[in-house]
């Protein structure tokens, strides 16, 4: 949460990600307990599967806040275009991430122990209702408080205030392009 203030420097905007991820997971530990009627399932496969949901969830929907609140600024404040800007880029990716850990997650039950499969079952379930939180619910909180979410507050305009001149960032980039083989090389070293 504190992260999130400070990146967004708002509560709505800081809101949002956890609201998303929140009302995915409660539909999915919902589905979970019913799965966990008909399949074999550990004691702690709701825990599991809250943790790794709350992570993905959060992250999937932070990725879509920031590209709309960049796409806002963009667009001049025109919230419908922002949110279609923002769905096809990182909602793209968002899909794609919470498929490869979905298939990830179940990739356990290849491994032939039985006990794995409720675990894979229950954490696959809350990935793909976040998954599916962040790509139906969020739009549509975003379209309903865009605007508030898209200027951002006062926290944000003096965290994110424009560096003059060169930064570290430019600098690590410029040193890397400069000699990849060896950046390469210490990364994996590393």
């Amino acid at each position: 949460v504190a992260v999130l203030l400070l990146s967004f420097g708002s509560l709505l905007a800081m809101g949002l990600p956890i609201v998303t991820a929140l009302l995915g997971l409660g539909t999915g530990i919902g589905i979970v307990v019913l799965v966990g009627h008909a399949l074999d399932m550990p004691d702690f496969s709701g825990e599991l599967a809250l943790m790794i949901g709350l992570g993905v969830g959060v992250d999937y929907a932070l990725f879509i806040v920031t590209r709309y609140r960049e796409a806002y600024r963009v667009d001049g404040g025109d919230v419908g275009h922002a949110i279609g800007v923002a769905m096809n880029t990182a909602g793209r990716a968002v899909i794609f991430a919470g498929v490869t850990v979905v298939i990830s997650l179940l990739g356990m039950c290849v491994l032939g122990i039985g006990f794995l499969y409720g675990l894979a079952a229950s954490s696959a379930i809350a990935v793909l209702f976040v998954l599916a939180a962040s790509l139906t619910l969020l739009p549509a909180l975003l379209a309903f408080a865009g605007h508030r979410i898209g200027r951002g507050g006062r926290l944000a305009s003096r965290v994110h205030e424009p560096v003059q001149g060169r930064g570290f960032w430019e600098w690590w980039i410029r040193a890397i392009q400069r000699r990849p083989a060896l950046s390469a090389l210490a990364a994996a070293a590393v």
